[in-house]
């Protein structure tokens, strides 16, 4: 109920009321210390997330304060998974669940965050959802042959699955290239080419989708209107809801045309043609 948690938990809310998102397909997922907030967010907002994945962070209830942070992170805290879970329960006392999915992602050759935290947040999890620790499935995922574990009852719905990814230390795995089970691009450290993580972590989430069907009648061209022109900074344009973010970059609504840097130093002009559809505008702009 305070601090950054909190923040997270009010941007949740605030897109449910914004803009319609459904509240039963929120997730949370992130990265090293974001991986660590997953496990927060997982913990103390239980209500909130149908499921999240954890790439490269820690357990929830491991650190406590700077020191205890960077000795969880490594060599690692070995606790039982009984103690791991009420940790858990201590965050949202008299929570009954049912409790989130949680999909775990670790690099074997992680030296920044120790490999044995995905051992202790599967113990964590799994003792939340009160699953013994030998996996229900096992298999291998991508080129690379992920070793991918599953936990529960039900196939391709495990409450908890733990992916080890061979032969990458600590990062985000992806697979450059644009197959279906391709995604993102290297070029920073924290972005590794292996297997698209992305990939199965939104087929865990329930979010792949499905093929939109066809519209049983022709649609109707809505009337031509003038082109409309902004012009402002990046950071003014993706608050207006005239373009979006994504890795520290602006893009422009519709065409995603790439704006640069998202902050409030760069600026473009946007013609909207047709209604949601932005581009640079080039030449005269009414």
């Amino acid at each position: 109920g305070q601090g950054e948690a909190a923040s997270i938990r009010q941007m949740v809310a605030h897109a449910t009321t914004a803009y319609g998102t459904d509240p039963a397909k929120a997730h949370v997922t992130g990265l090293s210390a974001g991986g660590a907030m997953t496990s927060v967010m997982l913990a103390a907002y239980p209500e909130v997330f149908a499921a999240g994945a954890v790439v490269a962070g820690i357990p929830y209830g491991c650190g406590v304060d700077v020191v205890s942070a960077f000795s969880c992170m490594s060599p690692g805290a070995d606790r039982t998974p009984a103690a791991w879970a009420q940790a858990v329960r201590d965050a949202h006392p008299g929570f009954a669940g049912p409790w989130p999915r949680v999909a775990i992602w670790h690099g074997d050759n992680d030296a920044t965050v120790a490999p044995r935290n995905a051992d202790e947040l599967r113990d964590q999890w799994t003792a939340v959802h009160g699953l013994g620790q030998t996996p229900s499935r096992t298999s291998t995922l991508g080129p690379n042959n992920t070793r991918r574990s599953e936990y529960g009852p039900t196939p391709g719905q495990a409450a908890v699955e733990v992916n080890k990814v061979p032969g990458i230390g600590h990062g985000t795995p992806v697979a450059p290239g644009t197959g279906p089970e391709q995604c993102g691009a290297t070029g920073t450290q924290h972005f590794i080419a292996s297997i698209c993580s992305s990939y199965w972590i939104t087929r865990f989430f329930g979010l792949a989708g499905t093929p939109t069907e066809p519209p049983t009648e022709p649609p109707v061209d809505p009337p031509t209107e003038p082109a409309a022109c902004w012009t402002a900074s990046n950071y003014e344009h993706v608050r207006a809801g005239r373009a979006t973010t994504t890795g520290g970059y602006a893009y422009a609504k519709g065409s995603g045309q790439n704006l640069g840097l998202y902050n409030t130093f760069v600026t473009h002009t946007l013609k909207e043609s047709p209604a949601g559809h932005y581009t640079i505008a080039t030449g005269s702009c009414p």
